[in-house]
């Protein structure tokens, strides 16, 4: 997104920097609205729709869009036959309980041709992998020290993948939360800190300066957490 001549953006971002992302020309200053203060700015949307990080955060690691990527849905490749139009329809949705069954009824099937078998076969294992990995992705987000957005990935482990393993470790993991008083104290704790964040707009100076005064207090206030300390941090920044 970019307010420069519509040949100039082509120029730099495409012929130059071989950009594969649409690009949006919009009017002269309403990179203001964005908090836009220098170029590039890059914001980075989580899979959900939420904003991850904005220009005056560090742009995010490779493999922190990989991490954000964990919860994206996309369909093996496979052969672009219609006939394996429901698998792919089921990677896309995230119906992997229903994509499991289709798949183990399938390749039961004595009639299946050698061809369709390869094929379903392949995207077992894929959907397995997928599965395993999901295992590890709790036992990660169960260590901490980001609970609240840890619950928040159990949360969705254990409803994307019923029936699976993975999601019965999400709901242990998520009980442990439940009953554990440091852990629900750190949570509290985030919770307040994006309320701070969320009341003020940083792109103003004024509102700004409230919120870095906001930021000292609640790192003085929530010392020893995880939220405190990302307080400070963001204050250092």
């Amino acid at each position: 997104m970019s307010d420069e001549q519509e040949g100039k953006i082509e120029e730099t971002f495409i012929d130059r920097l071989g950009a594969k992302y649409p690009m949006a020309k919009i009017k002269k200053g309403d990179t203001q609205a964005y908090g836009v203060k220098f170029y590039p700015s890059v914001y980075c949307l989580a899979p959900d729709g939420t904003v991850y990080s904005v220009p005056d955060d560090r742009m995010p690691s490779e493999a922190t869009i990989e991490k954000l990527l964990e919860d994206v849905s996309l369909a093996p490749k496979m052969p672009a036959d219609s006939r394996y139009d429901p698998v792919r329809k089921m990677w896309e949705q995230g119906d992997y309980r229903r994509l499991d069954a289709y798949l183990g009824k399938m390749l039961q099937a004595d009639k299946l041709d050698a061809e369709m078998r390869e094929v379903f076969r392949g995207q077992q294992e894929q959907l397995q992998k997928k599965a395993d990995k999901q295992r590890a992705r709790v036992v990660a987000a169960a260590a901490g020290p980001d609970y609240l957005r840890a619950r928040a990935t159990l949360d969705r482990i254990k409803k994307d993948w019923r029936g699976f393993p993975a999601a019965a470790d999400a709901d242990a993991a998520l009980k442990r939360f439940a009953k554990d008083s440091a852990i629900k104290k750190e949570i509290n704790a985030s919770k307040a800190l994006a309320k701070l964040e969320a009341k003020y707009d940083p792109s103003r100076i004024s509102q700004r300066r409230k919120l870095m005064e906001g930021l000292r207090k609640f790192a003085e206030k929530y010392k020893g957490t995880y939220a405190g300390e990302q307080a400070r941090k963001k204050l250092r920044r």
